[in-house]
């Protein structure tokens, strides 16, 4: 599949450079932190609001995104794997994702002249928000069933998923579109971790088998298949797809249905 082929054409430069890297003396906690500091950046970009603070956001997540792929690399190919550089790992991840959602959130409700409007747009606030919590959540159901010896990983909207929705709705200006996306989709990606979850304690405490996903129609509802898959790479390339072609306006349906209920 095209998410696989992708992997195998850029598994030897990346080791390539993680090997160049490590030559030179750095270490996979230096490069952690250095992602965590531009996915920062990014999300303070992003708060700024202007056109060429937009262009800086996209440069920053791009130099993240690589220092994603060669941390763990490092690691892998100079045998500097640690325990604690899994822990940093994860908790710069966590702080990269509150910046970018808090900067989106910082940026519809402060910045509401950059779209022609006169008041902050509550519901792409919102969405942002929540965006946050579905990451939060998604990584946490996985940590903790850990803690109880059940595999509960996998689902669609991982990291790698959320961050590149981000980064082409900011290329393609249609920032809103990514914001709707991430506020509604990745609940199916908590849903398909619990579920594992519950399979996975089931089994180890002697009774069901654990399985990737729900079959049939609830298993397309919280999506059991992995990448590389076929059905992953057409879910893949329709996000994609909408994240180009769909120019969705900044509306504020929640601040409407509002002043309707309180009648302003």
């Amino acid at each position: 599949m095209v998410s696989r082929l992708i992997n195998i054409l850029v598994a030897p430069v990346r080791d390539g450079l993680a090997r160049g890297l490590v030559r030179a003396g750095l270490r996979p906690n230096h490069v952690t932190v250095l992602g965590m500091l531009c996915t920062v950046g990014a999300g303070l970009a992003i708060a700024a609001g202007q056109e060429h603070w937009r262009a800086w956001a996209v440069s920053l997540l791009v130099g993240a995104g690589a220092c994603d792929l060669l941390d763990g690399s490092m690691a892998n190919v100079g045998g500097l794997g640690t325990r604690f550089g899994a822990v940093l790992d994860s908790t710069c991840d966590r702080a990269s994702d509150a910046a970018l959602y808090l900067g989106m959130t910082f940026y519809y409700v402060m910045r509401p002249a950059e779209w022609g409007a006169a008041a902050p747009n509550v519901t792409l606030a919102l969405l942002a928000t929540v965006g946050l919590v579905w990451g939060y959540l998604i990584s946490y159901i996985k940590a903790r069933a850990g803690n109880e010896g059940a595999d509960a990983g996998g689902g669609f909207w991982q990291r790698p998923e959320r961050v590149v929705t981000i980064l082409l709705g900011l290329s393609f200006h249609h920032l809103p579109t990514a914001v709707w996306i991430l506020g509604l989709a990745p609940i199916a990606t908590v849903a398909h971790r619990l579920w594992r979850a519950r399979r996975a304690c089931a089994a180890a405490e002697g009774g069901e088998a654990p399985g990737d996903g729900p079959p049939g129609f609830w298993g397309v509802l919280v999506w059991r298949w992995k990448r590389g898959t076929l059905p992953f790479d057409l879910q893949a390339g329709a996000t994609i797809a909408a994240l180009v072609f769909w120019d969705l306006p900044p509306i504020d349906p929640l601040r409407e249905a509002v002043a309707r209920f309180i009648g302003t």
